[in-house]
């Protein structure tokens, strides 16, 4: 019988040495980069201890349980830490300050010790801990590859809408990477090999332990995450590009602090009595009242569609978007400025839709998915209360996306056109819908509506031709344009602006068709982001590395292009080079196109003129100078704090939310 198990476990041990050999060969396959001699040593170190513990972890249990066990308890979340920030690839070094190294190592231990007290049990908490390092490691070193912002702690309500589109993306690893995920199968043999049993351990003995560690995590927790304790510390979030934060403070840390500034405060002095009187002189219209335009509402947000050539010299043979730039006659345009660079396009979707800006809320944050639970008032209410015949939500993409199924209710639309109202065999491009077929279902719902009823339409419309990666040859694109530039003429490059130069051709189409219809019709356009391309690029048409610009220097990565045009007089003249932020395109159209405005509409449009510009990380005044959002020297701070003050009624005071300044005047 003893021979017989022994076979048992000898062939056993032979299997597993063969799968982490497998294993090691396909994630082999996958690295692009080798560059680095210690995490080559280190890969070699981790391998090695993988396929050999098999065969002599009994020794090592004797050893580790007699003179190593309070060692490894201590130094495993140092090894945790070290590797998660290599995984991460980012600028992080270990020589910031100790302070900042004792906090992350401390979170590190926090949760290593949290594993050991449920399961009290040394092999378990070493492999639990090592998998969530190297999740969050390697998780954040994708995320920034192909999103370059890195995870905060809003962005765990958005997996379902990651997972939506993660198969469009091929998956590379450098060393770094390799060398942490060899790292977690030698965490797995030492749980496997290296299992310390703890039957003797009474079960009450068990749950005092785990008991009292649990009111130390607790406590822990509620000083990181309900307290100032990491803002007095100086730890803070970078909401331009947080992933300053990530090279400054390390990954955990900045994850921690990112929990805190999800938690929404009252602001300062808010008083419901005091933004009364700040917001009386701004009376809604009422949809009783005549004399007003109620024209068809065409607004398409359109996936990353922005103007490259905005941010440095890039030539190219021939025009990348002739038509847009064509646009004069009862047209206003200009670069809208929003608070998202290279993704959560539910946020440009969010200040649009509501007129609210992500100034005022955490970065990371995405209102749809954290905020929006029953209804709210919006553009989309306010036209159907005026009625408005068809008020319709489109997107040629999976409905779960940033929890739109749900908050498209809320918001007042009657039907959301997802991708499951499309046809299978769709015309595509790379797998996404093409901007031509979506414009043209436009149209077709708008001749479906005239067929029942004369009242005005209304879309809104979220496209999915430009979606991200862009490193790879587009099925079904025709590569017209042509890249003059040398350093610039690169796959991702060329498949980029062909695709906005696709979106063109098909915009020219669908304003074509509205320019023939007699009923007044509005066409608002823009983009949601700037596209999610290398930093090598950005890098180079900027002249400096992304990672360096200020703040007020980053504003030129958040901004994409718009347009407002009518097949009816405007007064185009007003506007001309009208450069504005997100939040006031709702407003400024129905401004220039002569619609009703709500009383949030009129304060909108009169804050536009001196504050034009506003996202989440500043706003720039009408001569260009910028502010930080919180700050008090401002001549602008009272009607940026008027501003925070409605924000916030609109979004979280449901109570005693100003609905008559919100929403147009029922008589």
């Amino acid at each position: 019988m003893i021979s017989i198990k022994n076979d048992k476990d000898r062939i056993f041990k032979y299997i597993y040495v063969l799968i982490v050999v497998l294993i090691t060969a396909i994630l082999a396959l996958r690295v692009t980069d080798w560059t680095g001699k210690r995490y080559q040593l280190l890969s070699l170190l981790f391998f090695a201890f993988s396929v050999t513990i098999p065969f002599w972890g009994d020794r090592v249990k004797e050893v580790v349980n007699k003179y190593l066990f309070v060692p490894i308890m201590l130094v495993f979340p140092a090894i945790c830490f070290f590797i998660t920030e290599k995984a991460m690839d980012t600028d992080f070094t270990f020589s910031v300050k100790f302070k900042y190294l004792l906090g992350n190592y401390a979170l590190y231990l926090l949760i290593f010790l949290l594993i050991y007290a449920l399961t009290l049990s040394l092999g378990v908490s070493v492999c639990i801990t090592g998998l969530l390092s190297v999740m969050f490691g390697v998780g954040n070193y994708l995320v920034i590859l192909y999103r370059q912002i890195p995870i905060l702690a809003g962005d765990i309500a958005i997996v379902g809408t990651a997972m939506n589109v993660i198969d469009s993306y091929v998956f590379v690893i450098g060393i770094r990477q390799f060398m942490a995920l060899i790292f977690l199968l030698s965490c797995i043999s030492f749980c496997i090999f290296c299992f310390r049993k703890n039957d003797e351990v009474k079960f009450k003995v068990r749950a005092v332990i785990a008991a009292l560690y649990l009111v130390v995590f607790s406590g822990s927790c509620y000083v990181l995450f309900f307290t100032d304790f990491l803002q007095n510390n100086r730890v803070s979030i970078n909401t331009f590009m947080p992933i300053k934060s990530y090279n400054k403070y390390g990954g955990i840390l900045t994850l921690a602090r990112s929990v805190r500034i999800m938690v929404i405060d009252k602001p300062d002095g808010y008083s419901i009595d005091e933004l009364k009187d700040r917001c009386s002189a701004y009376e809604s219209d009422s949809i009783s009242d005549d004399g007003y335009v109620r024209p068809n509402v065409i607004v398409v947000m359109d996936e990353a569609f922005a103007d490259l050539q905005e941010l440095g010299e890039l030539n190219t043979d021939i025009p990348v978007m002739p038509f847009y730039d064509s646009l004069e006659e009862n047209t206003i345009k200009g670069q809208l400025y929003v608070s998202v660079f290279g993704g959560q396009t539910a946020n440009s979707e969010f200040e649009f839709l509501t007129g609210d800006s992500k100034a005022f809320l955490p970065a990371g944050t995405t209102p749809f998915q954290l905020y929006i639970k029953s209804f709210m008032p919006s553009v989309t209410s306010n036209l159907k209360a005026d009625s408005y015949g068809r008020v319709l939500a489109m997107h040629p993409f999976n409905p779960s996306g940033y929890n739109r199924q749900n908050v498209y209710n809320y918001l007042q639309f009657d039907r959301y056109i997802s991708i499951n109202d499309f046809a299978e065999d769709v015309p595509t491009i790379g797998g996404r819908v093409r901007d031509e077929v979506d414009f043209d279902r436009i149209i077709e719902e708008y001749e479906n509506a005239r067929k029942e009823s004369d009242e005005p339409f209304y879309i809104f419309n979220v496209t999915m031709q430009n979606h991200s990666p862009y490193d790879h040859v587009f099925e079904n694109l025709d590569y017209v344009v042509g890249i003059e530039d040398e350093k610039y003429d690169t796959q991702e490059i060329n498949s980029y602006i062909n695709l906005v130069h696709e979106s063109d051709r098909a915009l020219e189409k669908l304003v074509g068709y509205f320019s023939n219809v007699d009923e007044p019709t509005v066409i608002v356009f823009f983009g949601d982001h700037e596209p999610g391309l290398s930093n090598e690029f950005y890098d180079t048409i900027l002249g400096k590395s992304k990672k360096t610009l200020t703040d007020e220097e980053s504003f030129s990565l958040y901004h994409t292009s718009y347009f407002i045009w009518a097949n009816y007089d405007i007064d185009e003249e007003s506007y001309s080079n009208a450069d504005i932020s997100a939040n006031y395109l709702q407003s400024l159209t129905m401004e220039v196109a002569g619609m009703k405005q709500s009383g949030y509409n009129k304060f909108l449009v009169d804050l536009m003129k001196d504050v034009p510009i506003i996202n989440i990380n500043g706003y720039l005044d009408a001569d260009g100078k910028y502010y930080s959002v919180d700050d008090d020297t401002s001549k602008y701070y009272e009607q940026i704090k008027t501003y925070q003050w409605l924000s916030y009624n609109h979004l979280f005071d449901k109570k005693n939310r100003l609905d008559d300044f919100f929403e147009y005047k029922v008589d």
